[in-house]
């Protein structure tokens, strides 16, 4: 192997392990399984609250006009809502909550998380809505 060739290889080998590494990164922010378009309010009880990588998990029981029915809601990571105030015991189960979230187009009961109302009427932000009020 001539020298022309070691130096390829040398750039050649490193640019494949960034960009194996990066194209799933890009694949995992992909948002397009939720309705941007639609903001919709849903109230009820904290069941569990996952707050670890790679994104923090609310479920909770909701009270829907169908009745009770599990809801999950997806956040950012925990990095990201802990500098707007969240932490691990920000939700514990029993807590009464209201989220406007980005529902999935499939109509499955989940969504992506644009804020929540705690029952003290603190509001706490994940992330910014197209459909701001």
């Amino acid at each position: 192997m001539n020298s022309l060739s070691k130096t390829a290889l040398k750039i050649a080998l490193p640019a494949a392990a960034v960009l194996a590494f990066a194209a799933p990164a890009f694949a995992h922010h992909a948002f397009n399984m939720f309705a941007l378009d639609q903001v919709v309010t849903v109230t009820g009880t904290v069941k569990t609250y996952d707050f670890k990588m790679p994104h923090v998990w609310i479920y909770i029981v909701a009270n829907t006009p169908k009745g009770q029915e599990d809801w999950g809601f997806e956040a950012h990571s925990p990095n990201l809502v802990a500098r707007k105030g969240w932490n691990m015991t920000t939700l514990k189960p029993g807590d009464k909550v209201s989220l406007r979230m980005h529902p999935m187009k499939d109509g499955s009961k989940a969504g992506s998380l644009i804020d929540m109302t705690l029952a003290d009427g603190r509001n706490l932000w994940n992330a910014q809505s197209l459909n701001q009020p």
